[in-house]
């Protein structure tokens, strides 16, 4: 058990590192700074493979199918805690990563209008309503 304590410690540890880029990643979005989000993709997939590694090795770790429960059953308090910590983190990064894909989504969303507007080929303006309030 001391060996996959220490492994959950390290994923913990990785899982910090990537929710610390994540959290630069939505300030250099914010402050539209696409050089620094060039650099900090490469740092988030060089955490991203180092977690999906150490995920191997988590789930080679033990026999069964539901880690929960074998984390749960183990009976072992540091281990329980620590895992808890891990999803934590883990969860946290989840959550930091959707709320970065959508602003991405959006800025590029506005990136696209802007160039079919300086390139001429406008959307016609079918966002009118009738009397009714009903779209033309």
């Amino acid at each position: 058990m001391t060996a996959l304590l220490s492994l959950l410690k390290t994923i913990e540890a990785s899982s910090q590192q990537l929710y610390e880029r994540l959290i630069l990643e939505k300030q250099a979005l914010d402050a539209r700074q696409y050089e620094q989000l060039a650099e900090l993709a490469v740092e988030k997939q060089a955490l991203v493979d180092q977690l999906q590694a150490l995920n191997q090795q988590r789930s080679a770790s033990f026999s069964g199918e539901d880690f929960n429960a074998f984390i749960s059953n183990s009976k072992n308090s540091a281990l329980i805690e620590q895992w808890n910590n891990t999803r934590d983190i883990m969860r946290k990064g989840q959550q930091q990563n959707e709320v970065n894909g959508r602003l991405l989504n959006k800025l590029n969303q506005i990136n696209q209008e802007v160039i079919e507007i300086l390139s001429g080929r406008e959307k016609q303006a079918s966002q009118t309503y009738n009397a009714q309030g009903e779209q033309d």
